[in-house]
């Protein structure tokens, strides 16, 4: 039996999944982080082990193997990704980002904008056989609006509170209980030896803050919304889309009402004309309409 494979290898976990050559998920499969830039080595071999479960099941008779990888445009990662892929699993290999993977995927192969949020951020515009990207350079240069840039938020707030002697807030109680920590010097060592990801994770303590009244806490998510919005803003004005679908994704813009309804206002006084798409999807799925228009 001929099938596909679509993987979106990110930050945190590998999802690959098998589909058939109609585009029906036939299994799926999860690994750990598939972030090349955090650990090369590691990260392939995260990507190895998920395609190796399908393959396992289904035979080598897959038409197309789609890895959609968060850090592979850093350097010359895809080049490499590719060619450890293809020293495996043959020349049937196409290797893009994991976010232009979710974008295929988001609007069923359609034109339009793909807003993502999660640990990291970026925003994509499809037109025709055309991709732009906005935004998304990584956390260093500007990941406005990922959970990643609202928790470094947070702690700059917290620090800051403590310069102040204004540290007894909500949001400082939130994430210090959620670490389990007393000491403002434990939080900056966290800081200091943390993945993105386990930054990150400290999302729900913001939101949980932000939720029983803290006005720091509240500003950063509205913030965040903003600053999500101008990805499809950017993207709009400059390759002129009057009207715009824009897909989102991630759990930061599809789950929290604070940088949702930031996202909204700011998009009604920029963009004349908009639809938003807040549905669920699998990213990997995205590789069935790519191997389509390929």
């Amino acid at each position: 039996m001929k099938y596909l494979i679509g993987i979106d290898a990110g930050g945190t976990k590998t999802t690959a999944t098998a589909y058939s050559m109609d585009g029906e998920a036939l299994f799926e499969t999860v690994t750990g982080f598939g972030n090349v830039t955090v650990d090369f080595e590691k990260g392939m071999a995260n990507i190895q082990q998920a395609v190796d479960a399908i393959v396992e099941k289904f035979g080598d008779s897959y038409e197309f193997i789609c890895l959609g990888c968060s850090g592979i445009e850093t350097g010359n990662k895809k080049d490499q990704a590719r060619e450890y892929l293809t020293s495996i699993y043959g020349e049937k290999i196409y290797v893009t980002n994991d976010a232009l993977l979710a974008l295929y995927a988001a609007l069923e192969g359609s034109d339009g904008a793909l807003v993502i949020a999660g640990t990291g951020s970026i925003g994509y515009l499809k037109q025709g056989d055309e991709v732009k990207r906005f935004g998304g350079w990584g956390h260093l240069i500007n990941d406005d609006g990922s959970g990643y840039s609202i928790v470094i938020k947070a702690i700059r707030y917290i620090a800051y509170s403590f310069d102040t002697n204004q540290s007894d807030t909500e949001l400082r109680k939130q994430i210090f209980e959620q670490l389990n920590i007393t000491e403002l010097r434990e939080l900056i060592d966290f800081t200091y030896h943390s993945t993105k990801g386990e930054i990150a994770a400290l999302m729900p303590a913001v939101v949980k803050a932000a939720n029983k009244g803290d006005f720091q806490a509240q500003s950063i998510l509205c913030w965040a919304g903003e600053r999500l919005a101008y990805l499809a803003i950017g993207l709009a004005h400059q390759y002129h889309v009057r009207k715009l679908k824009i897909a989102v994704s991630g759990s930061v813009i599809r789950k929290i009402d604070f940088v949702k309804e930031s996202f909204r206002d700011t998009l009604n006084s920029e963009l004349s004309g908009y639809r938003i798409f807040d549905q669920d999807f699998n990213p990997t799925k995205g590789a069935f309409y790519i191997y389509q228009e390929k």
